[in-house]
């Protein structure tokens, strides 16, 4: 295969894929070891979704896990056809803690909700649901921009946690 083709096999990898796809498993796809190589496929479809500014775009969801999703501001448009995410009880009670306390080192949630929250912590980046920085030797979390439209709160940590307490009363 030419470097096209391959940067194509990529791009339907992670359209196709109902998750984010680590960097080994799109080696895999290709069929080659060299992650190297891969990655630099990856930073030119990046780059070139990215240039092109259109409804899609490539992102790393978590170190060398990468994920094709819809750009922010499309979602609002599309709220009505896009299907419901589907989240287990207590991802759903992780991502109301992250929504509460944030921002919240992860390490601390991990405290709170136990080891299972890194799992969650994953599934919630990939849909958008948590924004994720490195912090120290852990990370801050806090919910993303499509997590306020989804759930129909304003992107504003003080607004969240005071329309969350209004909702708990």
């Amino acid at each position: 295969m030419g470097i096209e083709e391959d940067r194509s096999t990529i791009e339907a990898a992670l359209y196709a894929a109902d998750r984010p796809l680590t960097l080994s498993e799109l080696c895999g796809v290709l069929g080659t070891s060299s992650e190297t190589y891969v990655r630099k496929l990856i930073d030119a479809l990046m780059a070139n979704y990215k240039k092109r500014g259109g409804p899609l775009m490539l992102s790393e969801t978590a170190k060398d896990t990468f994920a094709l999703t819809l750009s922010e501001g499309y979602m609002p448009k599309l709220e009505g056809i896009m299907p419901k995410t589907k989240l287990s009880r207590s991802t759903l009670k992780t991502l109301a803690l992250v929504a509460y306390k944030q921002p919240i080192q992860q390490a601390r949630l991990a405290e709170f909700r136990g080891g299972r929250v890194y799992e969650h912590v994953k599934q919630l980046a990939a849909l958008g649901f948590v924004e994720s920085r490195p912090f120290g030797r852990t990370r801050v979390l806090r919910t993303s921009k499509r997590f306020a439209g989804y759930f129909g709160f304003e992107d504003d940590m003080d607004k969240i946690r005071e329309r969350l307490e209004e909702l708990m009363r």
